[in-house]
């Protein structure tokens, strides 16, 4: 995993705090959860992306997606109305390794 793009995008609504916050629960996610699935799946030098999209919504909640392309594979999961974007991550990675393991 050592060719792993991160693409985080945040409008300017987000601080630069909370940006920083989800790039480590990206990174917390990435290799405590989908470490072992990607190796599985990733062929020497493929490279290995995480696209993270994350919106306000209606009434102080969240909306995100998030996008893993490991080689030619790419696995979606889309969750809306979180109020804490830690749980919001934390869920469309458990989604995504959830698609992994059925491959």
């Amino acid at each position: 995993m050592d060719t792993t793009q991160i693409i985080l995008h945040a409008d300017e609504t987000f601080s630069e705090a909370t940006r920083t916050s989800l790039h480590e629960y990206i990174n917390k996610d990435l290799h405590g959860k989908l470490d072992s699935y990607i190796k599985k799946h990733e062929k020497p030098n493929s490279p290995v992306r995480v696209e993270l999209t994350v919106k306000h919504a209606k009434e102080k909640s969240f909306d995100g997606k998030l996008v893993v392309t490991v080689g030619h594979a790419q696995y979606r999961s889309e969750r809306e109305a979180f109020r804490d974007l830690k749980d919001l991550v934390f869920h469309l990675f458990t989604h995504v390794k959830e698609q992994m393991a059925k491959q």
